[in-house]
C-alpha cells in the first residue's frame, strides 16, 4: 500500500511539462493507431497492388535508419520541444497529402516523412522525459509513457474498425471505399494536429544558448558506456527479431487460429502489456532498476517455453500473453536508467543508437528466421529467442550491476541530472 501511495503521489507531482508530453503520447497514439490500421487498406482500395503496399511498408524504416544519425547529432542544439513539433507536423503533412494527393509519388514521400517522424520521436522522446521530470519521479514518468502509448493502441484499434463503417452511414459511400479510408486518415491528421497544442505550451527549462551540437569525440569519450549498452540491446534484438514479427504465422500454422483469434489475442497482450508497465516502477523502486530488469525478463522465459512447446492452445496463449508482458516491462525502467547514466548532451545520441541497434539486430535476425521457418519449422526460434535473452539478462546484470549501486548511492544521478538542458 505504501508503494501505491508513493506511485500516486508521483503522479500527482508531474510537472506541467509532462502532463502535456503525456497528452500529446495519447493524442499521436489514437491517430498513428488509426494510421497503421488503415493505410494499406486505403492503398489497395485506390487501385494499387500488394506489391506497391510492400514498397510503401518498407519506405518508413529505410527513412528511420537513415535519419536517426543526423537527427541525433542535431537534436541537442535543435531542442526536443522543436523535435516533437517538427514530428507532429510531419505526421499532419503526411497524412493530408495521402489523403488529398493520393498518387504514388504523394504515397511514398509520404511514408519517407512518417518514418523521419518516428526517428524523432524516438529518439526525443526519452531525453525530453528526462529533462522535464524530477528525477525521484523519473521512473514513474516512463512507466506512465509506455503504458498509456500501449493503452490508447488498444482503444484505438477496437473502436478505429466501426470508423469506416460510420463514414459510410453517415456520408453514404461505400464501407471499404476509398472515400471511407480517406476520412479516417483524415480523422488521424486531427488528432496529430491537435497534439501542436500541448507540445506548444511546453515551457523551456533553461534559456542557454551554447553550442550543443554534439560530435563523435563527445561519443569516444564516453564509448565503454556506449558499447555497453549496445551489445544489450542488440542481443535482446537479435533474439525479438526471430520470432516476435511471426506469432501471428505461428499461431495460424500451429494452432490453426482464425484472424479474429489472433487479433483478440494481441489486443489482450498489448492490454496487458499496458497495464504492467504502470506497475513496473513499483517494482523498480523495491529492488533497484537494473535487479528488477534482469527478475522480470528471466521470469519471461519459462513461459516463453510453454508457449512454444505447449501442445495446448489455451497454455501456449497464457504463455505468450505472460512472457510478452514480463519482458516489456522492464523497458521503461531500462529506458530510464539509460538516460540517467549519460550527460545530458548524450541522451539523444544514446536514443539514436539505441534506435540503430534495435532495427539492426530486428531486421538480421528476422531475415534469418524465414529461412529457418521454411528449412524446420518454428522449435529452433523458441530456443534460438531463449538463448538470446539468457545472453542478453547475463550481460545486463554483468555490466550494469556496479551503476545501479552508484545509482543508488545518487551518484550518478548528481552527475548528470543538473546540467543545462534545453527543451
Amino acid at each position: 500500500m505504501r508503494s501505491l501511495s508513493n506511485y500516486a503521489k508521483a503522479l500527482r507531482s508531474f510537472t506541467p511539462n509532462a502532463r502535456r508530453f503525456l497528452v500529446m503520447t495519447a493524442l499521436l497514439g489514437i491517430g498513428t493507431a488509426f494510421q497503421w490500421l488503415f493505410f494499406n487498406l486505403y492503398v489497395l482500395a485506390l487501385g494499387y497492388d500488394q506489391s506497391f503496399v510492400g514498397l510503401l511498408a518498407s519506405i518508413p524504416a529505410w527513412a528511420t535508419v537513415l535519419s536517426a544519425l543526423p537527427i541525433g547529432l542535431i537534436l541537442p542544439r535543435l531542442g526536443y520541444r522543436r523535435g516533437l513539433l517538427a514530428a507532429s507536423a510531419l505526421y499532419v503533412t503526411a497524412f493530408v497529402g495521402w489523403a488529398a494527393f493520393p498518387t504514388a509519388g504523394i504515397l511514398l514521400s509520404g511514408s519517407a516523412l512518417v518514418g523521419i517522424a518516428a526517428a524523432l520521436l524516438m529518439i526525443t522522446t526519452s531525453p525530453l522525459m528526462v529533462a522535464i521530470s524530477k528525477p525521484t519521479h523519473r521512473t514513474q514518468l516512463f512507466g506512465v509513457q509506455f503504458g498509456l502509448n500501449t493503452l490508447v493502441g488498444v482503444v484505438a484499434n477496437l473502436a478505429g474498425g466501426f470508423l469506416p463503417r460510420l463514414f459510410a452511414s453517415a456520408f453514404d459511400m461505400g464501407v471499404e471505399s476509398p472515400l471511407a479510408y480517406r476520412a479516417v486518415l483524415l480523422v488521424a491528421m486531427a488528432l496529430a494536429a491537435c497534439t501542436l497544442i500541448p507540445i506548444a505550451r511546453m515551457r523551456s527549462m533553461r534559456a542557454g544558448r551554447e553550442d550543443r551540437t554534439v560530435g563523435f569525440r563527445d561519443v569516444g569519450e564516453h564509448r565503454r558506456t556506449f558499447l555497453k549498452l549496445l551489445v544489450v540491446q542488440l542481443t535482446v534484438a537479435l533474439g525479438a527479431g526471430m520470432l516476435m514479427p511471426f506469432v501471428n504465422v505461428f499461431y495460424k500454422l500451429r494452432f490453426e487460429l482464425a484472424d479474429p483469434a489472433i487479433g483478440t489475442i494481441f489486443s489482450l497482450s498489448s492490454l496487458l502489456t499496458g497495464l504492467s508497465a504502470f506497475l513496473s516502477p513499483i517494482l523498480a523502486g523495491r529492488m533497484g532498476k537494473i535487479r528488477m530488469v534482469v527478475a522480470t525478463q528471466a521470469l519471461s522465459l519459462p513461459f516463453l517455453v510453454a508457449m512454444g512447446f505447449s501442445p495446448w492452445l489455451e497454455l501456449s496463449i497464457v504463455g505468450f500473453l505472460v512472457r510478452t508482458a514480463l519482458m516489456n516491462m522492464s523497458a521503461p525502467v531500462f529506458s530510464a536508467f539509460t538516460m540517467g547514466i549519460v550527460p545530458s548532451r548524450l541522451r539523444p545520441m544514446t536514443a539514436t543508437l539505441f534506435a540503430l541497434a534495435w532495427n539492426a539486430g530486428w531486421a538480421i535476425s528476422s531475415r534469418v528466421s524465414g529461412g529457418i521457418q521454411v528449412a524446420v519449422g518454428f522449435w529452433p526460434l523458441f530456443v534460438i529467442t531463449g538463448i538470446f535473452y539468457v545472453v542478453s539478462i547475463a550481460l545486463t546484470y554483468a555490466l550494469f550491476r556496479r551503476t545501479q549501486e552508484l545509482a543508488d548511492q545518487g551518484i550518478m544521478e548528481e552527475l548528470h541530472v543538473d546540467e543545462d538542458e534545453r527543451v
